[in-house]
């Protein structure tokens, strides 16, 4: 269900962003406020475009969003305090915590507002070990520097 609701999201998503692209070309002059001088087609381009944004909105969410396991031998409570006190320092609060898993959400509406309220990024602990799961370019940058300053507090524990 969440993957569907994602997907909607994003073809309003570009739909909105088209729109406004457009209606900023008209209001600078750059062309008519025309659909049928706008588009070759006119409107019957409209739905070839909504078509696209569709197969493009239904896509996205499997690439956009990840599970990147950290690479840290760690125990819970220790990568817990430090994803803590990491995601403070950033533009991050928590947003709920349960005994294996503890979420983040943006503090500022804007940065929520961009990301379209999928700014959640969710530290698991796993089987397999500890998980971060949100937007594909925030694990990446998030779960580098996390493991990073994990592996500097358990050398400052030693």
């Amino acid at each position: 269900m969440k993957y569907i609701i994602r997907a909607i999201k994003y073809f309003f998503y570009f739909a909105f962003l088209t729109t406004a692209i457009i209606l900023a070309l008209v209001l600078i002059g750059a062309v008519e406020g025309n659909i049928e001088t706008i588009f070759e087609d006119g409107y019957n381009s409209l739905w070839k475009i909504a078509v696209f944004f569709a197969i493009v909105a239904a896509v996205y969410p499997k690439f956009g969003f990840v599970r990147r396991k950290l690479e840290t031998e760690a125990d819970w409570e220790s990568v817990r305090s430090v994803a803590k006190a990491y995601f403070r320092e950033k533009p991050f609060k928590v947003e709920s915590e349960t005994a294996d898993s503890i979420s983040f959400r943006r503090r500022d509406a804007i940065g929520r507002i961009t990301k379209m309220c999928e700014d959640r990024i969710t530290l698991s602990k796993t089987e397999e070990g500890f998980v971060l799961d949100g937007l594909r370019k925030d694990v990446f940058l998030y779960a580098t520097g996390l493991e990073s300053n994990i592996l500097a507090a358990s050398d400052k524990a030693e």
